[in-house]
């Protein structure tokens, strides 16, 4: 859950059946995307603090990066304020503060049974007391249309975005400015009062444009994904909703080069996955989610010289094929205390790190606590296993990555000082226990951060 944690579960519940369908979508098309049958679509995000950028463990969006439609205008602006002991997460500390001013707009429009909307955002991450890593701007654009016909639901639209990247995973925080271009569409349509199918296209582009210094940026990174999703659902409210899905999600590494014998071809990774989902909601206090998944993700080719930025390196290119899942739990004791659970293992084609895809396993517990009708105390725990596969040296990754154990500790205070100001304090500890162990840290940080909303909210 996030600061507004108990507040979001019913509205959030309100869009399960749609969300259920769109879940794997979500996460695709982000650049630690899980493999589709992986997300769940329920609720809070196991993420409350800001030291990093980190989807939800939980889908949020249809088309990811989109927050869709919603009447009128709304205009806000933030800042964000951090102190680090180890800012950009290396194994020898360099403390640091980085500034996140922010500005944000969103108007949607009424038609008919739908709407049209457009969203963008402007801000600069900017560090002190570090020079490995410059101010950068920080972008997004996008826009799109809901719609909401007799049977059917869904959402078509895109979305653009730029900055620095602070994705867990990355070996060093703020290490190069990324620029992600995404498309898609998804929708969901019912069958009668207990069938339902869905499905859904997404294209993401993605490329690194810059390392810390400024300086030029590699093209080991730089992914091309066209993703495939359909399903169908049964269930009511008495019996719990049933799905089953499966998606495919192609990609394609222009920057990374095999050597075959018909010459110079470009990397790839192909993605297919089953999921067997259930979801139920046990009267007022208790939600629950869960899916066993069967994941087969390859590369395009195995032959292993691969030239990184122009030089030739050995790489191992194994496939993985096995089992995944995915589970939630979100218990409400009280109008005031809610605990949310979640785990899940997936496979992601991931775009931050030296290797061609990730098999990551992990776990979060987040407790809420309301104090008053303004505020919320979170404390929780994220743990993840990551697995490389694939691995190589690059500019942005010195050392070919095995594994990763990263444990998350935090707690955080916020809420609403009056009508339009929104006030979150966090304090968070990080720890990576990596092999090769060059690759470990530990960092200790608290953040500050206010925001201004005007509009609909």
């Amino acid at each position: 859950m996030n600061g507004a944690g108990l507040n979001g579960i019913d509205a959030k519940v309100q869009k399960l059946p749609l969300m259920s369908a769109l879940a794997s979508l979500a996460f695709i098309a982000s650049l630690a995307a899980p493999a589709a049958a992986q997300i769940n679509p329920y609720a809070q995000t196991g993420n409350a603090g800001g030291d990093n950028d980190d989807d939800s463990l939980r889908a949020p969006s249809a088309v990811p990066g989109l927050s869709g439609y919603s009447r009128g205008l709304s205009l806000g602006a933030s800042i964000s304020t951090r102190y680090e002991d180890n800012l950009l997460r290396q194994a020898v500390k360099d403390d640091g503060i980085r500034i996140r001013p922010l500005v944000s707009g969103r108007y949607g429009l009424g038609l008919g049974r739908g709407g049209l909307f457009v969203q963008g955002n402007y801000g600069r991450d900017v560090i002190y007391g570090s020079n490995r890593v410059a101010p950068s701007e920080r972008l997004m654009l996008g826009g799109g249309l809901d719609f909401n016909l007799s049977r059917c639901t869904g959402q078509v639209g895109g979305s653009w975005r730029r900055g620095l990247s602070f994705i867990t995973e990355a070996s060093q925080f703020g290490g190069f400015s990324q620029e992600t271009a995404t498309a898609g569409f998804s929708a969901q349509c019912r069958l009668g009062g207990a069938f339902s199918i869905n499905g859904s296209v997404l294209r993401s582009d993605a490329s690194v444009v810059r390392n810390a210094t400024g300086g030029p940026a590699t093209t080991a990174f730089d992914t091309q994904r066209w993703s495939y999703s359909a399903g169908i659902g049964f269930g009511n409210a008495a019996l719990g909703q049933f799905n089953l899905g499966g998606s495919i999600s192609d990609s394609t590494m222009p920057g990374r080069l095999l050597l075959t014998p018909e010459g110079l071809v470009e990397d790839g990774l192909n993605q297919r996955s089953l999921r067997l989902g259930y979801s139920r909601r046990f009267g007022s206090k208790i939600n629950v989610s869960a899916g066993v998944s069967y994941l087969d993700t390859q590369p395009s080719t195995s032959v292993n010289v691969v030239f990184i930025d122009g030089v030739p390196q050995l790489v191992d290119r194994p496939g993985f094929k096995g089992a995944g899942y995915d589970a939630a739990i979100d218990f409400t004791f009280s109008p005031r205390l809610g605990l949310a659970l979640t785990a899940g293992r997936n496979t992601s084609a991931n775009g931050i790190v030296g290797a061609q895809f990730v098999i990551a396993t992990f776990w979060a517990a987040q407790i809420d606590y309301r104090l008053g009708t303004r505020y919320t105390l979170s404390t929780g725990i994220n743990l993840r296993n990551s697995k490389f596969r694939g691995a190589f040296e690059s500019a942005l990754d010195p050392v070919r990555r095995q594994a990763d154990d990263f444990t998350r500790i935090y707690a955080q205070f916020g809420g609403r000082l009056g009508q339009r100001l929104r006030l979150s304090i966090d304090v968070a500890h990080n720890r990576r226990k990596s092999n090769p162990a060059a690759l470990n840290f530990n960092s200790t940080g608290v953040g500050l951060s206010l925001g201004y909303q005007l509009g609909r909210g």
